[in-house]
């Protein structure tokens, strides 16, 4: 019932404008919750913006990360994505800000994270995308959480680039957490997980949204799917782990 209700409070606040949204809930620092001042570029306090490390362009093959331009020498198209976008890296107060967004129901940090997400793709790369798809859950897993991360910060990095935000993919079986796998358990866990379920027509560029990269295995393998229905797949997530790369 909790997260029904949610669900409920989620869906009528999804349709206000943007700036009645910031009037109701004032626009906090996503790490310490202090009020923001009004104008404040990035939702960081000038408390916690000097601790923040921005992330860039990762290589999906060697995680080399980069502004702007790629700067290893990989063979471009030995992978689904053909680029990726991190807005930075999964540590410290970063990864424990996103914890509380996917395990804690705080899921109003959503919001200002993928409208910053959303600024850094169109100032930092020049990727022709035509629509914006977010990782999807397994359908029993959201509904238990009320929610999918991915998609809300999708749905706002969507609005900030004036881009559709398209359900293509559905997640066609329950995994188990990829937490403690081994890269190639990880790969087995997820391979055949992800389906398209609506056609866009072949050649088009998306942009696939997910909250966290880490060995690449979960997206590695929604991108592979769009990529067989004729897609060119871009990747872009809040936060990435080049430890488990």
């Amino acid at each position: 019932m909790a997260s029904r209700t949610g669900a409920l409070k989620a869906g009528l606040l999804t349709g206000l404008p943007e700036t009645l949204l910031k009037l109701i809930f004032p626009p906090r620092c996503l790490l310490c919750r202090a009020v923001l001042a009004p104008g404040t570029e990035r939702p960081l306090c000038s408390r916690c913006r000097p601790r923040f490390i921005p992330g860039g362009i990762v290589c999906p093959q060697c995680g080399l990360v980069a502004r702007r331009v790629k700067s290893c020498s990989c063979a471009e198209g030995a992978t689904p994505l053909q680029g990726l976008f991190a807005l930075s890296w999964y540590e410290g107060e970063w990864r424990q800000m996103l914890l509380r967004l996917k395990f804690a129901g705080r899921r109003q940090l959503a919001r200002p994270l993928g409208h910053w997400l959303g600024r850094e793709l169109a100032a930092e790369t020049a990727w022709p995308v035509a629509a914006v798809v977010p990782l999807p859950m397994y359908r029993q897993k959201e509904a238990l959480r009320g929610y999918n991360q991915a998609e809300l910060i999708a749905r706002a990095a969507a609005h900030e680039l004036g881009l559709p935000l398209v359900r293509l993919l559905k997640k066609t079986r329950h995994t188990a957490s990829q937490t403690g796998l081994s890269l190639q358990e990880r790969k087995r866990n997820v391979t055949g997980a992800f389906a398209v379920c609506r056609p866009l027509p072949p050649g088009r560029a998306v942009l696939l949204v997910d909250d966290i990269y880490s060995t690449g295995a979960t997206m590695g393998e929604a991108a592979l799917a769009l990529q067989r229905s004729g897609l060119v797949v871009y990747g872009a997530v809040a936060a990435y782990n080049p430890r488990l790369h």
